[in-house]
């Protein structure tokens, strides 16, 4: 196991530095000037022209943009390596301090999205697949087909007119109140969550129909194994032979769709963001494209790849210990 890990780093640290450099390239060679950003219309319609001039290469060499690209890319990995992610453009302070908040509030929400979604989904599942047919399983597949059919943004809106506009419960923007309470209290704590619940209730909504349909499928596979029918004929217990020997058959696929969830718990949902105002990476991702804010973004991608890496490699770990069948190769 410890060769296989090595040679897996070595080619993660390989690919990284091809797609880094790929990136740079093409987040370089995109139309617009960074430096438009720091000089506002306003201020550039009461300069001179020469002034003007003076000002936009006076920004261009703090920014590094004086430099060829290559020079440019090699500073940024350097800085990068060494823990220093550059300057956010748009909000001119360090990027780890821009993208802090946001990183946070998207853990902090998506996090209890996977605890209630694979809490609620894998039990409906097995038990939609051991009674495949019957009024449950119908019962949820129904749910499935029409949680896979409406949109999020949908559920949102419908949850919003109920809860928000109709009976008044929850808030309908923000992810705090404007004059919120003093920080890690149990008042502070209700008000986020009361900012939390409808975002949270429409990414549970959405998330559950895939998953319990996923999650079935597996284990109508796993049940339908040589391996279980001769458990049964052997006479082992119902409970055993569903839940020990059908269910961890059926974990593999159960762990792929989980690391594909957990990956997506990084990149927010902007969707949902932008509809509740929550304040996640999804929007910092979009606003920085907006504002060719190539620090941030290169940031937040190489985060985003790293991630995608280690989770393949948890992935296949977690399949040799599931499945004895499977080895390192």
């Amino acid at each position: 196991m410890a060769i296989f890990i090595v040679k897996r780093l070595f080619y993660m640290v390989f690919v990284l530095l091809i797609v880094s450099a790929i990136m740079f390239a093409l987040f370089r060679t995109m139309p617009g000037d960074p430096v438009d950003i720091h000089v506002p219309p306003e201020v550039a319609a009461g300069l001179l022209p020469h002034e003007l001039e003076v000002l936009r290469a006076q920004i261009t060499e703090e920014l590094g943009l004086d430099q060829p690209h290559v020079v440019q890319y090699f500073i940024w990995l350097g800085n990068m390596l060494q823990g220093n992610f550059g300057y956010s453009i748009s909000s001119r302070q360090p990027v780890w301090d821009h993208i802090r908040s946001p990183m946070a509030n998207t853990l902090f929400i998506n996090i209890i999205n996977l605890i209630l979604v694979f809490s609620i989904t894998i039990p409906i599942g097995v038990y939609s697949a051991i009674r495949r047919g019957k009024t449950f399983d119908n019962g949820a597949l129904l749910f499935s087909m029409f949680g896979l059919s409406v949109p999020n943004f949908l559920f949102a809106l419908i949850l919003i007119f109920i809860f928000a506009i109709t009976l008044g419960w929850f808030p309908i923007f923000g992810i705090q109140s404007a004059m919120p309470p003093e920080p890690w209290t149990l008042a502070w704590l209700g008000d986020r969550m009361r900012h939390m619940a409808l975002p949270l209730a429409t990414m549970v909504l959405t998330s559950l129909a895939g998953i319990i349909r996923f999650t079935r499928s597996s284990m109508i596979d796993a049940l339908n194994m040589d391996c279980i029918r001769t458990a049964r004929a052997k006479g082992v217990a119902e409970k055993t032979v569903i839940f020990v020997h059908a269910f961890r058959n059926a974990l593999v696929p159960i762990i792929t769709v989980t690391i594909g969830a957990f990956l997506a718990v990084f990149g927010g949902s902007v969707v949902i963001e932008q509809t509740f105002g929550w304040n996640g990476m999804g929007r910092v991702m979009l606003t920085a494209l907006n504002q060719r804010d190539i620090g941030v973004m290169m940031t937040m991608n190489m985060f985003f790849i790293l991630m995608g890496f280690l989770s393949i490699l948890i992935m296949e770990i977690l399949y040799v210990i599931v499945d004895p069948r499977i080895r390192f190769r």
